[in-house]
């Protein structure tokens, strides 16, 4: 990892995304530090930048954005010793960039 605080919020962001398979911002926002959003909005964006989560948006009114972890962010994830036992789950591949499919809006 390139620029990630390993022991503090972004590795808590990672674990939490790698647990969940997807989670929205508000989501994201409620689970790492409810009263800090400006602080974790940025965090995500950074962990984006890092190549170890991407997000897509939702169809839904407001347009929500769900988070996931990368292939990359995965492999990290899993070596740390809070998730020494985590596998990936197979189902997880269909959330990785290029693989996502939502049906169009109309």
């Amino acid at each position: 990892m390139l620029n990630v605080d390993a022991g503090g919020g972004d590795r808590l962001a990672l674990a939490v995304l790698a647990r969940y398979l997807m989670a929205t911002t508000e989501q994201m926002h409620l689970a790492i530090a409810s009263g800090v959003r400006i602080k974790q909005t940025r965090r995500l964006a950074k962990l984006q930048a890092e190549g170890l989560i991407d997000r897509i948006t939702l169809p839904q009114a407001g347009r929500p954005r769900a988070w996931f972890t990368t292939r990359y962010g995965a492999d990290i994830a899993s070596e740390w010793p809070e998730l020494r036992n985590w596998q990936p789950s197979k189902l997880a591949s269909i959330y990785w960039p290029g693989r996502i499919r939502l049906p169009a809006s109309g």
